[in-house]
């Protein structure tokens, strides 16, 4: 058998990211060519040392990647590359995601033995750019859902980039804008291509804060609402975040669907109607609503569940709100 040095030259290493050594891969090359080659013949045709020849076909084998003949001196046959590889490959794939799954594990580990400091669920970060940096940073590793306080001032400009194609990896989107934050001219139309691409978009007339919250496990808010954000909070996993959930969950109760469809004519509801909404927006209980109608309660409610579905709304509020936006109160 003739010298084989076409069959591995340097530059030709491919099955190094699947955590092939060059020898082995070198030796593998050589029986692709060169198929029923002995240890003896291998060495030769590699100019590596036996010891190390023999090495590596060991590991070679152990992955598939080569069988024996039976006889004197020992042959090896190569398996196709196309077997050998993918199962390779299926191999390090499983091997990562119980790495993926390990991370749950550790970082549970890592949390368990900072609990008691506060100083590991609140990092405070400094600088516009900074801030702007943490903000690509959490939208990055998002992996099931955010929640979003939209409202000025804003660290890297109002429209967001990153966030069609957070929502093309099939991320949940559900965004609070305040009113002032589609004043600028077409911030609706960018709205609305947002919307078509899956965010879940609610409007109220004013938010306390910004606030960005990834998968229940970080959240990020401005310290102080100026011209600029200069600085913000990053937090983490803590009664503090569970907070900050559970006051993005009540503002999105309260808040009204900005996609609402517009009714084709006023005339939809008649002036019994408009009191009800009335009250219903003044905060009234049924009893109260229905004793100031002299109606049943049961009738105020099959009235009350005609207005939510006929104002696309689906809390009582959210009907007042409606109702006082298209010029029904």
């Amino acid at each position: 058998m003739g010298p084989a040095r076409e069959a591995h030259e340097p530059g030709e290493r491919q099955l190094a990211s699947l955590g092939i050594p060059d020898i082995d891969e070198q030796i593998y090359r050589v029986l692709l060519l060169h198929p029923r080659s002995s240890q003896q013949q291998l060495a030769e045709t590699t100019s590596l040392a036996p010891a190390r020849v023999a090495s590596a076909l060991r590991r070679l084998e152990d992955l598939g990647f080569l069988g024996r003949v039976e006889g004197r001196p020992r042959r090896y046959v190569p398996t196709t590359p196309d077997v050998a590889v993918e199962t390779l490959v299926h191999i390090r794939e499983s091997q990562l995601l119980g790495a993926r799954a390990a991370v749950a594990d550790l970082m549970g580990k890592y949390r368990a033995g900072r609990q008691d400091d506060p100083g590991e669920l609140v990092e405070i970060v400094n600088g516009e750019r900074a801030v702007a940096q943490r903000f690509a940073e959490i939208q990055n590793s998002c992996t099931t859902e955010i929640l979003l306080f939209d409202r000025p001032p804003y660290s890297a400009g109002p429209d967001n980039p990153q966030q069609s194609e957070v929502l093309t990896r099939g991320v949940r989107w559900r965004t609070i804008y305040s009113a002032e934050s589609l004043e600028r001219y077409g911030a609706r139309a960018h709205v609305r291509e947002l919307s078509a691409q899956g965010e879940q978009a609610r409007l109220l007339p004013r938010l306390p804060m910004k606030l960005v919250i990834a998968d229940r496990r970080i959240a990020l808010i401005p310290l102080m609402l100026e011209t600029e954000i200069r600085q913000s909070a990053v937090i983490r996993r803590s009664t503090l975040l569970d907070a900050l959930v559970t006051l993005f969950e009540l503002y999105w109760s309260r808040a009204l669907p900005l996609d609402a469809q517009q009714p084709a004519e006023t005339g939809a509801v008649d002036d019994e109607d408009r009191q009800v909404l009335a009250l219903l927006a003044a905060g009234a209980k049924d009893e109260a609503i229905a004793r100031e109608l002299g109606i049943g309660v049961r009738t105020l409610r099959r009235r009350m569940q005609r207005l939510l579905a006929a104002l696309d709304a689906d809390t009582r509020f959210q009907a007042g709100l409606q109702a006082s936006r298209r010029g029904w109160l």
